[in-house]
């Protein structure tokens, strides 16, 4: 990106906020014809977001540009096994994921990919496995 780039990048966030600057940067780059996946490589924005931006832009409906939506984190089915989960590893920690999602598996029937029991099992404070 070229230093007036990121001059007024700055500006704008200073204004309107980290959001606010991305969708009037996003903006601007429709208005001048950039399509949505070079927003998308230029820029970062996904192609979901340009589309709805464009929506709103289509309908009139500015405001809804500007509102952040309320968001839910999803429970994990295994939340409800924590307790039986965690006294299993700490009585015998597991070595390796596979080891870890095996267990889980075996305790509470739910089988999850690596990369989702690494991230449950870090988030309860266990040292990364391997």
């Amino acid at each position: 990106m070229n230093k007036y780039f990121e001059v007024v990048l700055k500006i704008l966030e200073r204004y309107f906020g980290k959001r606010g600057s991305k969708v009037i940067i996003c903006l601007i780059l429709m208005i001048h014809g950039v399509t949505h996946t070079e927003i998308r490589d230029i820029y970062g924005v996904a192609l979901s977001t340009t589309r709805r931006y464009r929506k709103a832009v289509e309908s009139g409906n500015i405001d809804a540009l500007f509102m952040v939506a309320a968001r839910t984190r999803e429970r994990s089915k295994l939340d409800d096994y924590e307790t039986e989960i965690l006294a299993d590893f700490n009585e015998a920690p597991p070595r390796t994921l596979r080891e870890a999602q095996s267990r889980i598996l075996i305790l509470t029937g739910i089988k999850r990919s690596l990369p989702r029991i690494s991230a449950w099992c870090l988030k309860r404070g266990f040292a990364r496995l391997l």
